[in-house]
């Protein structure tokens, strides 16, 4: 039977960890689909002098993203993963939606049975300021498994 993993990675160092982690425990299922999914958020239009220049600063982030995803593909396969069972995903959104919402979203439509994150170690007030992906995730995933990965 084939088991559909998610995750959600912002490339920092956990979130690394979480791809390592999950390529361990899954080297062994060559049937196992892991999907690498990658939130950019736009740019408020106060912050960006035009629409140009926020365009333009999109698109870099993508390009530079799609190439520190594809180096994440390349550490699940390095532990046994067959490169076609990797799947990369980056959504552009607007700051109106949160990252945990999208994941969860994203897990939802596609059938993951297991949502992956990687836990920042935010402080209290940061997380009050910011908000912590993976609280609100533990907290609203539904008929899922969630593992948060330190």
């Amino acid at each position: 039977m084939e088991k559909k993993i998610l995750i959600g990675i912002d490339l920092s160092e956990n979130s690394l960890k979480a791809v390592d982690y999950v390529g361990r425990m899954m080297s062994s299922d060559p049937k196992v689909q892991i999907t690498l999914l990658n939130v950019i958020r736009q740019p408020s239009p106060d912050v960006m002098p035009d629409e140009k220049e926020r365009i333009s600063h999109v698109e870099r982030l993508y390009a530079e993203t799609a190439s520190l995803m594809e180096e994440a593909g390349k550490r699940l396969s390095s532990q046994g993963i067959p490169q076609a069972n990797i799947h990369i995903k980056i959504q552009v959104c607007d700051r109106l939606v949160s990252i945990s919402e999208l994941i969860l979203q994203e897990q939802k439509r596609e059938g993951y049975e297991t949502v992956v994150i990687g836990r920042r170690g935010m402080t209290k007030r940061q997380e009050f300021l910011f908000g912590s992906v993976s609280k609100k995730i533990v907290t609203d995933a539904r008929d899922c498994v969630v593992w948060v990965v330190e």
